[in-house]
Order: C-alpha cells, then structure tokens, then sequence
C-alpha cells in the first residue's frame, strides 16, 4: 500500500514538532509514516525536501484560509481578524505547541526563504483588494492617512509579524489578543474622518438689573 505525499508530511511534522528538525532522522520520519525509507526517498530526497514541502503545504493552507476570510462580508476590523487571524494565529499556534519553535522557524528562514516570500506577496495582494474595497465604499480613508494601498497593506503585516516575532512566551491566546488590538488601531487610524458639525451657538444671557 502506497502512501501519500500528504501522509509523509503529516507524520513529518509529528517529528519535527516532537524532536526538532536537526535531531530528526529520515528513519524517524519513515516509521512515523509507516512506510520504509527506500519507499520515503522515492517521494523526498532528503530531509530538506521534505521540510520545504510541509512549509509550502502550511503556507498554501493558510493561503486559502485568507482568501476565504476575505470573501466574508463584515467590517473591515473583523475581515482584518479573520485575514491576518488566517495568515499568522494558525501558524503561530502550531508552531508555538512544539518545544522546538524557535528552530523550526529558523530552519524556515533558512530553508524555505522564497517560499515564504512567495506567499507574501500573494497575501498582501488579498490584503491589498480588502483595503480597497474598504475605502472604495467609505469605511476608511487611506488617503488622509496618506497612504496608498500597497504601503498600508505592508504596514499592517510587518506590524503583526512583529507581534509574532515577539512570541509572548509561545501563548495562543495572548497573541490574539494583541494580534485583535492592533488590528483594532490601525482599522481606526484609518477611518474616514467624520464631517465636522457645527456647534450651536450658545444663547446669550440677559443682563439683569440691580
């Protein structure tokens, strides 16, 4: 009995979750997914291959979780949740329940930099269409902000990435929370500012007599 691409990046992950990637062995990997490992090599090469695979197989996987997010109707601070929620909170909560997640995501940077890079820019061209949508209706107003939509889009996901970077100690829930309020701000910053109102003018006070 065959088994799947999927099937060996699964039980990949289970390893390097469990061990991290330098002490995982393509034994370890193999017996995790039932299979020999002159069968593994007829599907991965090496262990590197199998790494950059399972970080394009998560990236792809939240990739369309984003867009999903983005076709929801809602306010653009709850669509950003969602979006931002899609690209960075599952990836930090899978990362952050193994012991090794610092050097899972070093071995990410290091291995599979492009694909990374890949997936940037496709979710900032999500991002990107939700901004515009937005201030096309009104909700936001990106160029009192002084912002074009690019910029905006690449401000608010270096802002969460950094939230991400900070790690709080690997807890979910916090970095959600973070995560809501920083979305929060920056979907009020940029706001369509409201039409100023005229004050009444107030009655003036008769003098009295003495």
């Amino acid at each position: 009995m065959k088994t799947s691409p999927d099937a060996i990046l699964a039980a990949a992950w289970v390893c390097f979750a469990r061990y991290g990637f330098k002490r995982v062995a393509l034994e370890q990997i193999a017996q995790e997914a039932g299979i020999s490992r002159a069968a593994l090599y007829l599907r991965f090469r090496n262990k590197e291959a199998i790494f950059r695979a399972l970080s394009r197989k998560l990236h792809e996987q939240m990739q369309g979780a984003a867009e999903t997010a983005a076709a929801q109707p809602g306010p653009l601070g709850a669509r950003l949740e969602a979006l931002l929620g899609a690209k960075l909170g599952q990836l930090f909560e899978l990362v952050h329940a193994s012991p090794h997640a610092a050097e899972i995501l070093d071995e990410n940077s290091r291995l599979c930099g492009d694909v990374s890079e890949e997936f940037r820019k496709r979710f900032l061209r999500v991002l990107r269409a939700a901004l515009v949508e937005a201030d096309t209706s009104g909700e936001i107003d990106l160029a009192a902000a002084g912002l074009e939509p690019a910029e905006a889009a690449e401000l608010l996901l270096d802002s969460a990435k950094g939230l991400e970077r900070a790690g709080f100690g690997g807890n979910p829930a916090r970095h959600r929370r973070r995560l809501a309020r920083l979305i929060a701000v920056f979907s009020q910053g940029l706001r369509k500012p409201a039409p100023a109102r005229a004050g009444r003018a107030r009655p003036r006070r008769r003098a009295t007599s003495r």
